[in-house]
């Protein structure tokens, strides 16, 4: 797959109308992907600058499980906007969580120059050879997850992908974004609407295909335009 620059000029938070229960359950569908942990020959890690030992714990379990071979953690210092500031590249972060057996594993590979999910993958594959890795589970944020599950599609179209998201802390502690609680917060609705604007952009410019998510994205904006 062609190399493509990303772009981090759409609102993380973007203001957004009230959301009626049939916007709701369309936009959970269309952003997160449901939870399958399974034996994979590849544990891919998308770049996070938070929740670092929450990670570390869900790699630690997969292995000590022994449900996959090989594990990817990826990510760089991530430089845009809303972004917490690390000194320190987001995979170096989160395995140093790891348990100390682990963290000289030669099974587990470190990306640190990425900036975004697109390059996550694109880096990750100078460091390792993908031709014979038939199922890959990865681990991403819940919110971004269908995102995250189409970005490795379109890189590995011929390989089985499986999901493991982790949610992430709203304004209230009781309702975390995930696909459970997003839309019970004002900050979560807006969170979600923001990642429906990358699907439709990211997808627009091919990053990955848009096909199988097209009715659901037609829906959502005719919901939006009767608002």
């Amino acid at each position: 797959m062609e190399q493509r620059q990303s772009q981090t000029d759409i609102m993380l938070y973007p203001p957004c109308p009230v959301m009626d229960e049939k916007l709701v359950n369309v936009l959970t569908d269309l952003c997160f992907k449901q939870e399958e942990m399974t034996a994979s020959d590849l544990l891919f890690i998308f770049g996070s600058n938070v929740k670092h030992a929450e990670i570390a714990g869900l790699i630690t379990q997969m292995i000590d499980k022994k449900m996959v071979d090989q594990v990817i953690i990826t990510g760089g210092i991530a430089n845009f906007g809303n972004s917490f500031h690390q000194n320190i590249p987001e995979s170096e972060a989160i395995h140093a969580y790891l348990p100390e057996k682990y963290r000289n594993h030669r099974s587990i590979l470190l990306e640190t120059c990425s900036r975004n999910m697109v390059e996550n993958i694109i880096e990750a594959q100078k460091l390792h050879n993908f031709s014979h890795v038939k199922t890959i589970i990865f681990i991403s944020h819940a919110y971004a997850s269908k995102r995250a599950a189409l970005s490795l599609a379109g890189f590995f179209p011929d390989k089985k992908i499986y999901c493991l998201p982790f949610s992430l802390p709203s304004d209230r502690v009781e309702y975390p974004i995930n696909r459970e609680h997003w839309f019970k917060t004002k900050y979560g609705q807006s969170l979600i609407l923001g990642e429906y604007l990358r699907l439709l952009t990211y997808g627009n410019r091919g990053d990955f295909p848009l096909a199988e998510l097209q009715p659901q994205l037609d829906l959502v904006e005719s919901l939006l335009l009767n608002k």
